[in-house]
Order: C-alpha cells, then sequence, then structure tokens
C-alpha cells in the first residue's frame, strides 16, 4: 500500500472518480459524507457498482475495499485528521466550510511521535477558480493553536473533467448505490501546490500553472456544455437528452464554433501553455464525448442552476468578459447567454424560471445587471457585453 487518502464527499465525483482511482493506484481510502444514510449504506454493502458508459459498450466495475465513515463519527475521523498525510475534498463550494472548520480544528494536532508537525496535502477537487484561496481562508478561520501553514499546508488545484450523469429513478430504484460515468478518468493536479510528494497514478496528470487548465474546463467544457443546453433547448424544446441533438450537424457545427471561441480566448491569455492545434484537438475529444448515448445525459441536469452558470465569472459571462478585454470574437458566446435566459421559461416550478420572468417582464440590461454582476454595478466590460447581447437580440 502507498499510503492513506482520506475522501470528504461521497458523492457522483468521490464515488465515480476520486475513490477508484486511489484505490486503483494502491492506497487505502477512507469515504467521508455527512449522509449517514448513505454511510450506514455503503458499510452494510461494503461496495457499489459504476456503469462505464463507453461510446461502444458499456461495462460495470465494482468498487469495494474502501472504508466509508459518517463526518459526525468523530471517534473514527478525529485520528485519521491528526495522522493522513493526503486528503481529498470533493464537497461543492457549499460543503467546504464545514469541512475547513474541521479540518482546521485538528491542525495543531497533527504531530508526530517526537512532537514534529506532520505535513498535509489537500487536493480540493471542485472545479472552483482559486479554490486554493478559497479554502484557506476557510481554513485558517478556526485554526487555534500552532501549526506551519505555509510549510505543511499544501492546497492542490485541480481540473476535473469527469462526466458523471445523474441516474434515472428507475435506475436509482433498481441499484441505490449505483453510479454511472464516462470512461474518461484523468485527475488534473497543480504540480506546485503539494508540499509533500505528489500521490502517483497513471491517472493523475501534474500541471503547471493550474489556472490554465482551471480556464480550460470553464471554457471550453463548462461552457461548451452549456452551450449545447441552452442553444438545445431553443433549437429542439422536446429533446430530453443531449447525445441526440449532437447528431444534427449543423448543430454539432454551432456548438463547436462557440467552442472555439473559447479557445481563442484561452490561447490569448494563456499563449505559453496551449496551442491553437492542442486546444482544436480538446473541442474535438469533448464533442465526441457529449455525443455518447450511453451517458444518457439530459439537457435539464446541464443547463440548470443558471443562477450560478450565469455569474460573473463562471462559464458564458466570463468567456464574455475576456473576449471583450483582448477584441476576440463573442457573436456565439453572446447567442449562449441569450438562450440561456428562456431555457426555463416553460417550467414554472423551478428556480431558474424566475430569470426567464424577469427577462420577459423587465428586459435583457436587468436581467444582466441583477445575475450576471451579482450585485455589482455593470462596469465598461459589461456595458460592451450588453451592447452585443442586444445587437443579437435585435438582429
Amino acid at each position: 500500500m502507498k499510503g492513506e487518502v482520506l475522501v470528504f464527499g461521497a458523492g457522483n465525483i468521490g464515488r465515480s472518480f476520486i475513490t477508484p482511482l486511489f484505490l486503483d493506484a494502491g492506497y487505502t481510502v477512507h469515504l467521508a459524507d455527512i449522509n449517514t444514510e448513505l454511510i450506514a449504506a455503503l458499510k452494510q454493502a461494503g461496495s457499489y457498482t459504476i456503469r462505464i458508459c463507453a461510446r461502444e459498450k458499456a461495462s460495470v466495475r465494482r468498487v469495494e475495499g474502501f472504508f466509508p465513515l459518517a463526518l459526525t463519527d468523530s471517534q473514527t475521523l478525529a485520528p485519521l485528521l491528526r495522522r493522513v498525510p493526503l486528503m481529498v475534498t470533493c464537497v461543492g463550494r457549499a460543503g467546504l466550510e464545514a469541512v475547513a472548520s474541521l479540518i482546521g480544528e485538528m491542525l495543531p494536532g497533527r504531530r508526530g511521535e517526537n512532537g514534529e508537525f506532520l505535513p498535509l496535502d489537500i487536493i480540493l477537487a471542485e472545479n472552483l477558480r482559486d479554490a486554493s484561496e478559497v479554502f484557506r481562508r476557510k481554513i485558517l478561520q478556526p485554526l487555534k493553536g500552532d501549526f506551519p501553514v505555509e510549510s505543511h499546508l499544501g492546497l492542490v488545484e485541480t481540473s476535473i473533467g469527469k462526466m458523471v450523469p445523474l441516474l434515472t429513478e428507475e435506475e436509482r430504484r433498481r441499484n441505490p448505490l449505483g453510479l454511472k460515468a464516462e470512461t474518461y478518468n484523468t485527475l488534473i493536479l497543480d504540480r506546485d501546490g503539494f508540499v509533500g510528494h505528489p500521490p502517483e497514478s497513471p491517472s493523475i496528470r501534474l500541471v503547471s500553472p493550474i489556472r490554465a487548465w482551471v480556464d480550460r474546463k470553464l471554457f471550453l467544457h463548462n461552457m461548451g456544455h452549456a452551450a449545447a443546453a441552452y442553444l438545445g433547448r431553443l433549437y429542439f424544446p422536446g429533446e430530453a437528452s443531449l447525445a441526440p441533438l449532437m447528431q444534427h450537424e449543423w448543430f454539432f457545427s454551432e456548438i463547436r464554433n462557440v467552442m472555439m471561441e473559447g479557445a481563442k480566448i484561452l490561447l490569448k491569455i494563456h499563449p505559453e501553455v496551449f496551442t491553437l492545434s492542442e486546444l482544436e484537438d480538446h473541442v474535438d475529444d469533448l464533442l465526441e464525448r457529449f455525443a455518447n448515448p450511453s451517458l444518457g445525459d439530459s439537457v435539464q441536469r446541464i443547463g440548470r442552476d443558471l443562477s450560478r452558470k450565469l455569474g460573473r465569472n463562471d462559464r458564458i459571462v466570463g468567456a464574455l468578459r475576456e473576449a471583450v478585454m483582448h477584441r476576440l470574437p463573442m457573436e456565439g458566446l453572446g447567442r449562449v447567454y441569450l438562450a440561456a435566459l428562456v431555457f426555463e421559461e416553460s417550467n414554472p416550478e423551478s428556480q431558474d424560471n424566475q430569470i426567464a420572468r424577469m427577462y420577459r417582464d423587465e428586459g435583457l440590461e436587468a436581467v444582466y445587471s441583477h445575475v450576471s454582476c451579482g450585485g455589482e454595478v455593470p462596469d465598461e466590460i459589461d456595458h460592451r457585453i450588453i451592447a452585443e447581447l442586444k445587437r443579437l437580440q435585435s438582429g
């Protein structure tokens, strides 16, 4: 065994990606979650299955040999927090504060037999821009007592590209602990974030600077996925699944054009990391993955949570702002933004429907200011984006 790893979050990414990856690499995996019913079920079953959705033929993997524990089980959790040299969070922004508090409270107690402080690396598998700074602020708040944070605490940002679609009600009924996921299995980690030795696995890729790869995920994968969902709903309102949409050559081509706008943005802001050819290859790979019928991914899942996905620094408006600053093409991105505003128009029970209502009742500028500026006053870049959106609207 290579050592121990403590994984926070037994959800889709934690169980379909992180846990099997470290098990395959020879680590002892402790899997912690706040959901006590889920942990109890995992303990009783001793395993769970993942349906690997290959494009040609699906297969099933059984995952076993991990140690589930509830975050409320302090008797088991406390010793792990004091000794395990590597931890991974995959709990989402909402869960980061609680996890950071748990770790921060225990840091002063991380000492070896001779009283020396034990270093700790934390992989932040969250797909958040500047995740390390967010987590650092949270972990320092409850920190009481001594701990050499600068030399002994590594906060490792990631780029998570694995797609894990939601199960249908029927799939959940048949196999409550089951998951499904695509075959893509690369974990991109910040080489510069570690204070100890990075974990070894054929599925791990160490990169620097990580910001470029986080931006690649945001402005190609996340933005392209959203573009397919919002334009797909606009053009094919009756189609629930993404894969059939990608079979339309003209639609596939339109999504590719939008993603190439994102690629040109990445090339402009990270010219030392990427080439246009590399980014174009990545776009084509992503499009093939979006079109995988075995995944059964839904337009609704991909497009939901508009208030976050239309945020100022997120996949669409973040790309629009970069395009304006660097005087790059943005027409495709603008059409995606406008399509997103009516995404939930016919779903009155959705919280996102408020955006569609605001767009209908108060207009584009009101929505952009409220949703995409997050309460901040629109700046010069925002006003140039709004002007372009109005031009597209009228055209």
